[in-house]
Order: C-alpha cells, then structure tokens, then sequence
C-alpha cells in the first residue's frame, strides 16, 4: 500500500483542504498521514468571523516524533500555507520524511479569479516559487499561475499564450505542470498540462458557481490516480471528469456555495471508474 504525507489547513466546516483530501486518498488505498498547517473555523470564502491559527510549532513537535518512530512516505502533498513561513515546515519533511523516489505535489495556492488570498505577500510568493523546485508535479490555477511567473493576470487568454505559460512554469521548475480551470479565448474552460515535452489542454463544462474545494479535489484525486501507477495525462484526464462530474451533481443539488463541492459524488464516480475498469 502507497502512503502520503498531507500538509494543508484544516477546516472544521465546510469541503475544502484535508476536509477534502484525506476521503478522496483513503477511498483510493492510500495511507494518508497529515499535517495541518492551520485550524480554522470553517473554509474561508464565504463565512464571516473567520478565526483562523497557525499550527507551526504543534506541526514541528510532531515531526520530531514521527523521526522517531521511523516513518516515511511514498508522496508529499502540501496545499495551503498560513504564511511564507510555513514553506520551510515542507521542505522539511522533503529532507526528512520521504522516501527516495517519492511523488511530491504541490499545490501552491495564493489566490483565485485574478486575485490574490488577503494574507498572500510578496515574501509568500517567492517562498511559494522555492517551493515548487523541487516537486515531481505542480497545480496552480490560473492566478496562481500568473503569479508563480510573475506576468499579468488576465480573463481569458489565447492558446498560444496559455501553452506559453504553462511552459514557462515547467521550465521555472522542472515539474510536470497542470495549470487549473484555465479560461481560453471564447470562453472555453481547460485544465493545461505539460509534461516537458508536449502541452495539452482537458476541456470540462463550466457551469454558473465555483464551489470551494474543487481544487483540492482535482489535485487529490490526480494525486491518487498518479500514485496508483497510472500514465501522467490519463491522470490529468481521469481527474478532470471526476471533478468536473462532482461539481456539477454539487451544483444540481443546489448547494450552498460556501459549503464547498460534495466530495462523496467523486468518490463513487472514482470508485465505479475504477470497478468498470475490473471487470474489462
């Protein structure tokens, strides 16, 4: 059995960061250990009065004890960091906690539809560029994107443009690259992903919300497809429809935003995916 170590924040309401993470890694086999990077009350977009603690030294304190007890994991994922700070808490468990061949992801998450995140500086930017040298894959959206490359952030781009970019961020850092719920020129929506050698683009249907968590879900369920064994753009592939699938069975229940995309709908969609498959 493949093992993770997830490093993301966690909230005590609603689907997003390990809320999401950790069902979609167990349902796929994974044995998941984590790390909140933060508590917070619930997910952050949506919901007033949030509180909100970082965890540094409750998450350094238990590091020093897992060296004890010897462990060591086939796959890093790190998500969320409460500030730039937080960056050397991953690198940490890298050096320390990781076997030799690991799969290591990150998701360097600073901002959404053309904004940054309030806590998100100058110094977390740059932290966050150091921290994607290094990883096997990386999973910016679009503003994240735009940030990791230091360009202007923009609506819709032309293809050309998109390619460029996600180019440039596998040349920044020598990972493969998936930029998220890219929007081309026309309106059409793409998850681009670019191996260093060819760039692709998986089209999904965007429909009228953005659920918190979507994110998360895709990139955990690349994560546990990538684990599992399977080609790098049939990952991509794979993990587009499930989360396209959930957010829009999440959307036909008319959930509120805020309470973020239903995980289970991409578990049962994995899960059958994967029976279907068996039985051919």
């Amino acid at each position: 059995m493949k093992s993770a170590l997830a490093i993301h924040d966690l909230s005590c309401h609603a689907a997003s960061s390990l809320n999401v993470v950790l069902p979609v890694l167990y349902a796929a086999g994974i044995d998941t250990s984590f790390l909140p990077s933060a508590i917070l009350s619930s997910q952050s977009d949506g919901f007033d009065s949030l509180y909100s603690r970082p965890l540094d030294d409750e998450c350094t304190r238990i590091m020093d004890a897992w060296l004890g007890y010897g462990l060591v994991f086939d796959c890093l994922y790190s998500g969320y960091l409460a500030d730039h700070r937080q960056v050397e808490l991953v690198k940490r468990a890298r050096r320390e906690l990781l076997s030799s061949d690991a799969l290591v992801v990150t998701d360097p998450v600073m901002g959404d539809d053309g904004r940054m995140y309030q806590n998100i500086t100058h110094e977390h930017i740059e932290a966050m560029r150091s921290l994607t040298r290094g990883s096997t894959l990386i999973t910016p959206n679009q503003t994240e994107a735009c940030l990791l490359a230091g360009c202007a952030m923009k609506g819709e781009v032309g293809l050309e443009e998109a390619e460029a970019l996600v180019r440039t961020l596998h040349d920044m850092c020598g990972a493969l690259v998936v930029v998220t719920s890219m929007t081309l020129e026309g309106g059409m929506t793409v998850n681009m992903a670019c191996d260093g050698g060819q760039v692709r683009t998986f089209p999904f249907e965007r429909i009228g919300m953005s659920y918190p968590g979507s994110g998360d879900l895709f990139t955990s369920l690349l994560c546990a497809l990538m684990l599992n064994g399977e080609p790098f753009f049939v990952c991509v592939m794979k993990a587009t429809r499930i989360a396209s699938h959930a957010v829009n069975l999440t959307f036909a229940q008319g959930r509120e935003r805020r309470e973020g995309v239903i995980v289970s709908y991409a578990i049962r969609d994995m899960l059958d995916r994967e029976a279907g498959s068996a039985r051919v």
